[in-house]
């Protein structure tokens, strides 16, 4: 039968050979691949598409020729075959692969990269020389060495340095610490990882080192993440953040804080913070419960030299008015 159908893929009736094809197919017979082989010089790109799949179906650990010869073709898409299939030749594609790994298309140079770091993960120390970002990234989905890890997390290319941290969490390892790293978004991500391990272990010294000159990305990190912690009496903790650069994290912070220290905290930066600080302190008091000394001084911010403040003041005595405050 297979023999059959052999012969009727030479037959000059296009309809006969793409029957030949199919019955083929439906057949599974390995031994048909050298057939197929011939198919990739057809004219008639549907053969040739034909001719790939029957490689990438029936190519097995013995077809070590087949793969050295679609690794030399001129067409792009059979030297990625090669690349792609090179695996299931076990440790004997290495020579193939490490020959693709040079190619000039990009597409066929990435996959020998892929295909010869699951083969061998020996090799990452060189794939983490390339010039390309792509096998950067690549070496480093493949390795659990921590301090490797860690050391491309200064890589130039910062989804490098995302793949790196994103690799050390797959791995179980949060770094706890990310000094020397300049990219924000990648200590932002670190902080969402970090920040509950943090609190749970009560770091102050590390939530605290967060809070010296915060993005206002990291600002809405460390604020979501404390909203339901009682930060009172970290002495420290309240230091920093009342000399951060960030004149809005102490405000956003205490948004959802009730109490007398959060009280003292809020007088304060209405006595003596930035106008848009006191601006967000009066902004999340309405609505509220507001303590006597901040109800006394309401007066005189109304009447305050920057117009943004004064009215928001004057809003926060309305609210109090409506809601049967005396001001």
């Amino acid at each position: 039968m297979l023999q059959l159908e052999l012969e009727r893929l030479k037959h000059k009736d296009v309809r006969q050979r793409r029957m030949a094809v199919r019955r083929l197919f439906e057949q599974n017979d390995s031994a048909a691949l050298s057939a197929f082989l011939d198919l990739l010089d057809s004219d008639d790109e549907w053969f040739v598409d034909k001719a790939v799949d029957a490689i990438r179906k029936w190519v097995d650990a013995e077809h070590r020729k087949v793969v050295v010869q679609l690794s030399i073709r001129k067409e792009e898409r059979l030297r990625l075959l090669a690349a792609e299939i090179a695996p299931r030749l076990g440790s004997e594609s290495l020579p193939i692969l490490s020959t693709l790994c040079t190619d000039q298309k990009d597409a066929v140079r990435r996959e020998a990269w892929r295909s010869r770091l699951a083969v061998d993960s020996g090799t990452i120390p060189v794939a983490i020389e390339s010039e390309d970002h792509v096998v950067r990234k690549m070496a480093i989905s493949n390795s659990g060495d921590f301090e490797f890890l860690e050391n491309m997390l200064q890589d130039p290319h910062p989804r490098v340095r995302e793949a790196a941290l994103d690799q050390m969490v797959q791995v179980g390892h949060i770094p706890s610490t990310l000094d020397g790293v300049q990219d924000q978004r990648l200590r932002q991500k670190w902080a969402k990882l970090k920040l509950p391990e943090m609190i749970a272990s009560n770091d102050e010294t590390s939530i605290s080192k967060l809070c010296h000159n915060p993005t206002a990305s990291m600002r809405k990190i460390i604020a979501e993440n404390l909203d339901q912690v009682d930060w009172f009496d970290w002495s420290l903790f309240i230091d920093v953040v009342k000399q951060s650069e960030d004149s809005l994290l102490l405000p956003r912070l205490l948004r959802s804080k009730r109490g007398p220290i959060a009280d003292e905290l809020r007088l304060e930066l209405l006595n003596e913070a930035e106008d848009m600080a006191r601006v967000r302190v009066l902004e999340h008091l309405h609505g509220r419960e507001v303590s006597t000394p901040i109800v006394s001084l309401l007066p005189t911010l109304s009447e305050d030299d920057n117009p943004l403040v004064a009215q928001v003041a004057l809003s926060l005595m309305n609210d109090l008015a409506t809601l049967g405050s005396e001001v």
